[in-house]
């Protein structure tokens, strides 16, 4: 949560038209959005900021969402964390929920289901 009630949400996609997007959708909906590029840039923001939802691909350069997942986990283990692909990484997926993952969403979103995700907030502890 932001200091004015806001649930903050991180969106993690090598895609910049994607992380711009989602970040205008969710500011008009009355949350506080930030974006990375990719994985370790969205560790750095996970270290700077309490956030309680973040939505990750689950496929980037670099670190993929997978591993990305689990160094955040280990900082904010409340966080709640959304994987969105447009591959058939069924494999990968999988792998993410047996991590914890608390949901997936393909690639084209719905983002009506996305939207109400992140009205949940962090998982309760």
């Amino acid at each position: 949560m932001t200091e004015n009630g806001k649930t903050r949400v991180l969106i993690v996609d090598d895609s910049i038209g994607i992380c711009r997007t989602m970040a205008m959708i969710f500011d008009r909906k009355g949350f506080d959005a930030d974006y990375s590029l990719d994985g370790a840039k969205a560790i750095e923001a996970v270290k700077k900021a309490d956030y309680g939802v973040i939505f990750m691909d689950i496929k980037m350069p670099g670190m993929d969402g997978v591993s990305t997942y689990r160094e955040i986990k280990k900082i904010s283990p409340n966080v709640r964390v959304a994987i969105i692909t447009a591959y058939a990484v069924e494999e990968r997926v999988q792998q993410a929920l047996d991590e914890g993952v608390n949901c997936v969403f393909y690639k084209p979103l719905d983002m009506d289901a996305v939207i109400d995700f992140a009205k949940s907030g962090p998982v309760k502890s």
